[in-house]
């Protein structure tokens, strides 16, 4: 069982893709170079930036685009094997107010948070190293 100490400390991002329940992996939203710091304080606030470092497949820019860059702040709390982000500001209005929920693990020094989807992929997966 996890507890708020295993968390707390800054994070970089070091994989980000789906996953689908058959085991299939495929490239996430901010491509196969995807890049990004999580930041948990032990004061219960915390801070999540991605972005897309590389032009996407279809050549859209990516250099200030809402589309390519996700960032959010607020509160954490780990419940029931699940981390809990309470967001007050962030990059995407859909984002603000709401309750972001990730599956949470911890297993040699990888943190990997993982949220069930509704479309054409099961998962998005995020993991994380230690900075």
């Amino acid at each position: 069982m996890l507890a708020d100490t295993d968390l707390i400390g800054a994070w970089r991002l070091v994989a980000h893709y789906y996953l689908d329940d058959d085991a299939t992996v495929a490239e996430g939203p901010l491509g196969e170079k995807a890049d990004g710091i999580l930041i948990y304080h032990a004061d219960g606030y915390m801070a999540a930036s991605l972005m897309r470092t590389e032009p996407a497949a279809d050549g859209a820019t990516y250099l200030g685009s809402a589309d390519h860059y996700l960032g959010y702040s607020g509160r954490w709390r780990l419940r029931d094997g699940e981390v809990v982000h309470d967001v007050v500001i962030g990059s995407h209005a859909r984002v603000v107010n709401t309750e972001q929920i990730r599956e949470v693990t911890l297993a040699d020094g990888l943190l990997s948070l993982r949220r069930r989807l509704g479309g054409p992929h099961d998962w998005v997966v995020m993991d994380w190293q230690r900075c």
